[in-house]
């Protein structure tokens, strides 16, 4: 098999991995609270108990998301009661994020599933040699970098052409 026959073989791979993911996104869970939380709640979750003062620009950093979804999020999460939002002591300006006991408990059984499907994956394919690792990561921001940039593509031709307009050619089919 050629290496193109291959790439293109992974690809569609990869593109039922993201299509699974999708799915898994819309399904809330049960994280050992009275509350079902979806998917990206408690990864936001996550990334402030990954990184205890972080505020809403920081996390929409970790997260890749836009700070104005970041802070969408935030502010249901502080309704629900599973994050407070503290001001600086010397910026009032400046807010901390923190997860209250609530979303700890969240956290940590959140913390628990993800071990266990790591530990899934690993059995599945072994333990990877450092430079296994390394090409798995260059491949991976390799992925990341390249959808980064559709992403400014089709953001910029929906916005050349207006985005309700359903007569509007794409730019990049025009070419």
């Amino acid at each position: 098999m050629d290496d193109d026959k291959k790439f293109r073989d992974l690809y569609q791979v990869w593109m039922r991995i993201i299509n699974k993911l999708n799915e898994s996104e819309k399904l809330p869970r049960n994280f050992g609270i009275d509350q079902l939380i979806s998917p990206s709640d408690i990864h936001l979750l996550q990334a402030i108990g990954d990184n205890p003062e972080s505020n809403g620009r920081n996390i929409s950093e970790i997260l890749g998301i836009t700070p104005g979804a970041a802070s969408q999020q935030l502010t249901k999460l502080s309704k629900r009661g599973l994050i407070t939002k503290v001001r600086g002591q010397k910026n009032e300006k400046e807010i901390s994020l923190k997860l209250t006991p609530l979303g700890k408990t969240a956290y940590d059984n959140h913390a628990i599933i993800h071990e266990k499907v790591y530990q899934k994956i690993i059995n599945r394919i072994g333990l990877l040699s450092p430079d296994e690792l390394c090409m798995l990561e260059r491949v991976l921001i390799a992925v990341e970098s390249v959808y980064d940039e559709r992403i400014e593509e089709v953001r910029e031709s929906l916005s050349l052409c207006g985005r309700k307009s359903s007569k509007c050619q794409p730019r990049e089919l025009n070419t």
